[in-house]
């Protein structure tokens, strides 16, 4: 890709100066607020994984033989870089992530005639294939990666689920003298197999009621008469009686974390394709815009909306808030996100240089000669994806700083 601000003249030591009076304002907000400084950490990942992304591109292109002109950290104004052999290093002003520049990326890049040959449409197919999906392969690597800590460390938290043992009790179970670690056998002669059962039979009582709790305490079997009471959670008011079950997580083994892995970032990104699905449905966008024009004032579900710098930081805040199998859980999340939207077959998408060297492919075998994709007529769609973009990303900011993300942990 190419730097989207290259264009942008700033002398080189206002850009230094801009550029360190930032990194001294992100140090003293640190120092001033220590406890926001693991947030500023999950925020600044973002710019990493995306300098990751731009890697794999630039060893998959160097391994396959193209010619790299750039790799740069940020964009804008350059502020120190080097030239090793043919490829420049270095970084620029606006650290929000970087670029790789491989040259003659499509038939419209002007390429001179000694270098066509390391030009990436001069390529094989499978060369131009592997050096387009290497950066969308670096995020699904990530959440592997990302996906065995979380398996291995803290256990399989997707087949999580609750005991009839119970972990804590309040209210009417504790003033009864049900105590933690009681096994829960029956509700008013109801025999409990399932924690699932239990919500069901007390919420056919009312506040005040009474019933008839029936639990294993080592050998022995207790029963107690519990009252209920009306408690208030999250601003849902509910009859409870004070008992909450043992949530037991499986613990795989180290083999069995990297077997199962695979798996379940399979079920994230097919997560991730449902709420893309959600978000593009005629009732999510409808949704969507009669938010933004203020005409609905309902809240925007957090699976039913794209997140701004604004919204990922707000995001980050509560994952720090809730530990840090929340904080690997959100990078995980997005990971497979920016894998698969890196793979939508459109320009400028690294699955649209994809899709092109697959039609070329498929082109020049039905006609026995050579076809190249001419990429000009492609750009009526690429300009439509990123006006498509820029609106996401500016709606996506208003609706951050209007409508701050729920708290998802």
């Amino acid at each position: 890709m190419r730097d989207p601000f290259e264009q942008v003249s700033v002398r080189g030591r206002k850009a230094i100066t801009l550029t360190v009076a930032g990194a001294l304002l992100l140090l003293a907000y640190g120092l001033v607020f220590p406890t926001q400084v693991a947030i500023v950490g999950v925020v600044l990942t973002l710019p990493v994984i995306i300098m990751l992304h731009e890697a794999a591109h630039f060893v998959a292109a160097k391994r396959s033989g193209m010619k790299v002109t750039e790799f740069f950290v940020g964009f804008g104004p350059r502020i120190w870089s080097f030239r090793r052999g043919e490829t420049e290093y270095g970084v620029k002003a606006v650290i929000l992530g970087g670029y790789c520049r491989i040259i003659g990326m499509t038939n419209l890049e002007d390429v001179a005639p000694e270098d066509e040959a390391r030009a990436y449409r001069s390529k094989g197919y499978l060369a131009r294939v592997v050096v387009a999906g290497a950066g969308p392969a670096v995020h699904f690597v990530i959440a592997f990666v990302l996906m065995f800590s979380l398996l291995f460390v803290a256990g399989d938290l997707q087949h999580e689920h609750e005991l009839t043992k119970l972990d804590a009790v309040s209210l009417g179970a504790a003033q009864a003298g049900i105590k933690a670690g009681d096994t829960l056998v029956a509700i008013d002669g109801k025999r409990i197999t399932n924690w699932d059962q239990v919500a069901g039979l007390i919420q056919k009582h009312h506040a005040g009621d009474r019933v008839q709790m029936v639990v294993e305490r080592g050998t022995t079997r207790v029963t107690r008469e519990v009252t209920l009471a009306r408690h208030v959670f999250d601003g849902q008011s509910a009859v409870v009686a004070g008992i909450t079950a043992t949530v037991e997580v499986p613990r795989p083994s180290f083999v069995s974390s990297v077997t199962m892995a695979p798996g379940q970032v399979v079920t994230v990104a097919h997560q991730a394709v449902d709420a893309l699905g959600q978000i593009f449905s005629p009732s999510g966008m409808s949704k969507y815009f009669h938010v933004l024009s203020g005409t609905d004032k309902s809240k925007v579900d957090n699976e039913q909306r794209f997140l701004s710098p604004v919204g990922f930081a707000q995001v980050a805040a509560h994952a720090v808030s809730a530990g840090w199998v929340a904080v690997v859980g959100l990078l995980l999340v997005i990971n497979v996100f920016l894998g698969l939207v890196n793979l939508v077959p459109l320009l400028p998408f690294d699955g649209g240089h994809i899709a092109i060297a697959t039609v070329e492919q498929i082109a020049s075998f039905v006609m026995r000669r050579k076809v190249r994709v001419d990429a000009a007529k492609l750009m009526p769609i690429a300009g439509a994806v990123l006006v498509v973009l820029l609106f996401i990303l500016v709606s996506s900011l208003f609706l951050d700083i209007t409508h701050p993300v729920a708290n998802p942990f």
